[in-house]
């Protein structure tokens, strides 16, 4: 399965603990903290099967996020927040 992270730095680590109980093979990591543009995020949404964000996130002005969020939508891409992901299960 592959995971895409909107969060912090900080809260990465607290995220990932709960991921464990599921088979990943790829987790792509956006910093929210981060100035850079770096990689394009959004091409890589397709080939994501959860994304997992801090609460936070969800209401975010931030274009970038914004953008990642309104594409998994789109393409019925489950969105977990942070607080949520102890009650998810894996697609």
């Amino acid at each position: 399965m592959c995971i895409m992270v909107i969060s912090s730095v900080e809260r990465l680590p607290a995220i990932l603990q709960k991921l464990t109980r599921i088979d990943i093979s790829h987790i792509y990591f956006h910093n929210t903290d981060a100035r850079e543009i770096g990689v394009p995020f959004v091409s890589l949404v397709p080939f994501t099967n959860l994304l997992v964000c801090e609460d936070a996130m969800l209401d975010a002005d931030d274009f970038r996020t914004g953008m990642l969020l309104r594409e998994a939508n789109k393409m019925n891409i489950p969105v977990v927040t942070d607080s949520n992901l102890g009650n998810a299960s894996a697609p």
